[in-house]
């Protein structure tokens, strides 16, 4: 499904910079198939970086995930609070 916004405004370098960023960050919480509670935290904290979260980032995380496991949902590794 292709998203046609005629009002969207090209992105930035900085927009384009901080997209890679975060598709590496993704790639990388996901070379061992599963993403553990730090690695979350720490796509959380580059996508709320400025304050709020945009489609373009939503859209990157979703498309890594993807194309690195396929139509394979990467598992949580899940830690005990005990």
């Amino acid at each position: 499904m292709e998203v046609n916004s005629p009002n969207r405004k090209p992105l930035s370098p900085e927009e384009v910079a901080h997209l890679e960023k975060l598709k590496s960050v993704v790639k990388k919480a996901l070379e061992d198939g599963k993403f553990s509670p730090e690695e979350v935290a720490h796509i959380k904290s580059i996508i709320w970086s400025d304050g709020k979260v945009t489609y373009e980032e939503l859209r990157t995380v979703h498309q890594t995930i993807k194309s690195v496991t396929g139509h394979e949902l990467p598992e949580m590794a899940w830690q005990s609070n005990r």
